[in-house]
């Protein structure tokens, strides 16, 4: 009988030292602890939505139980594609400060810097089925349109800073013509006048009662989930440590007013390889760069020993002040 007793309590001092050191449970998220003592997500127990979700400060309509099946789809999209999710969200750490300096700058709502993550993931190089490219996936004849250059030698809708200041005139021109972001929103996917023709056909003025494209239809609906999962991120499983997170090393930029007839040489002269030029500059396409007369081009690079610094781990510090933790 002893040695029976010996034993359930041994099963019952194990059970729970499995509990306390092994998972641990938050907000219906399942976590496993490492040696080193972080915690990360092992399964979604369950999931909810939260009682109130907003875009760009307008209202979701929670009440339409096919916005909330809408919404339950693309929660779940995130949030069981974890380690894509998680990458998304370390990406997001450097660009999302400069795009929302740039939407703020142009009086367009700063939600607006999740845009980039649904139409490229966050990926300068990106180019879609239909030919859009870059970080806002601008198609070419619209790119010309708004005065981004396009040539043999470079692609300005590659250009992180110059195509977002494409798109938030856009997003600027939709909301002025809609009255409305989300349909700003629908707009930028699917174009203003497929839109204009959707709201008169069927004679309704929300985004959320439209019949759309199902691309479209999903877009807006991704824009909020992703917003609420990146600000919310403990919620949904995802620890970020401050030091995962992406940032850019210190760069510095060289005004280029002159030929260069040779972008390897360049690089190389600059202290880095033709990869990192690219990299850090992929509206750049060839090897050779011809400047008009009064044109000037702005090259940025990191410096040629570029290690983390101090500020880079502050401005990674501060992001993640930025990131809402509920538990």
């Amino acid at each position: 009988m002893k040695n029976f007793q010996s034993v359930v309590l041994w099963v019952l001092v194990l059970g729970l030292i499995g509990y306390t050191i092994y998972d641990k449970k938050f907000n219906n998220v399942l976590y496993e602890q490492y040696q080193d003592g972080s915690w990360h997500q092992t399964q979604l127990i369950d999931f909810r939505l939260p009682e109130r979700l907003y875009f760009a400060d307008e209202p979701v309509p929670l009440e339409d139980m096919n916005v909330r099946h809408r919404l339950d789809r693309e929660f779940y999209a995130f949030i069981f594609a974890h380690a894509g999710t998680a990458m998304t969200i370390r990406r997001a750490n450097q660009w999302l400060p400069r795009f929302e300096k740039i939407l703020s700058e142009m009086g367009v709502h700063t939600d607006f810097k999740y845009l980039p993550i649904i139409e490229s993931n966050l990926m300068p190089q990106a180019v879609s089925p239909m030919g859009a490219g870059g970080l806002w996936q601008i198609m070419p004849e619209v790119a010309k349109q708004y005065g981004l250059e396009i040539n043999e030698e470079i692609d300005e809708r590659f250009h992180p800073i110059k195509s977002a200041y494409v798109a938030a005139r856009i997003l600027k021109e939709n909301y002025q013509k809609f009255g409305s972001w989300a349909l700003a929103a629908a707009a930028y996917n699917a174009g203003a006048g497929y839109l204009e023709g959707a709201i008169s056909f069927q004679k309704q003025k929300s985004y959320y009662d439209l019949f759309l494209y199902p691309e479209t239809a999903r877009y807006v609906i991704r824009l909020v989930a992703f917003k609420h999962i990146y600000e919310n991120p403990q919620k949904y499983g995802y620890q970020m440590r401050q030091e995962s997170l992406y940032c850019f090393p210190p760069l510095r930029t060289i005004k280029i007013k002159e030929n260069i007839s040779d972008l390897v040489d360049f690089a190389e002269k600059n202290g880095v390889s033709y990869r990192v030029l690219v990299e850090y500059n992929p509206w750049i396409k060839g090897k050779t760069l011809s400047i008009k007369e009064g044109k000037t081009y702005e090259i940025e690079l990191p410096y040629p020993s570029a290690n983390r610094s101090e500020g880079e781990a502050k401005d990674n510090k501060d992001s993640l002040k930025k990131m809402k933790v509920e538990k």
